[in-house]
Order: structure tokens, then sequence, then C-alpha cells
């Protein structure tokens, strides 16, 4: 779970600082650095917390997790959904406002 957190961060400082990486080859680095390899890894990231959120509740049904992980596994889960969902707004608005743009 720290690994997923560690990449969550790791996404969002991509994004937060795409000029970063100007000049460097995603190739040369190991990872993708380009907006596409964000998106992607951002919804690993998601798709990762909510599935873990997922067996925590199945196995707190079952009698065989503590309630504590529950709530924290879905509450890390509602946490890195609503950070993504915030980016996305945020895209789709400079999108918006580059569209507006008189040429």
């Amino acid at each position: 779970m720290t690994s997923r957190l560690t990449d969550a961060i790791s996404a969002y400082k991509t994004a937060a600082n795409p000029f970063e990486s100007v000049g460097k080859t995603s190739e040369a680095e190991g990872n993708g650095t380009d907006f596409a390899s964000v998106l992607k890894d951002a919804a690993k990231v998601v798709v990762g917390d909510a599935k873990s959120a997922e067996k925590a509740s199945m196995a707190a049904i079952a009698g065989k997790a503590d309630i504590r992980e529950v709530v924290a596994a879905v509450a890390n889960a509602e946490m890195t959904l609503e950070t993504v969902v915030n980016v996305r707004d945020k895209v789709i608005n400079a999108y918006n406002e580059i569209l507006r743009m008189p040429i």
C-alpha cells in the first residue's frame, strides 16, 4: 500500500510540475513522464486503492479484518479518487481556456 501511495505522490508531483522533465526522454529514465503516462499511472493507483478497499470490506464482512483497517483503506481510496477528479477538472478547465484563446 505504501508503494501505491508513493506512486500517487510521484504522479501528482509530475502532473504539478510538467516542465521539470523538458529535454529528458522517457526511455532514458525508465518510466514515462508524458501526460498519458501520468494519467495511466494515476488510474492504476485509483483502481488499486479501490480494490484494496473492497478486499478490506469483504474481509470485515467475513469477520476477518479489523474495522480500523477497513476505514483506513476506504479513506485512502476516497482521497486518491478525489485527487484524480480534481486533477481531471483542472485539465478540463485548462483545455477550455486554451480553446477560448484568440488565434
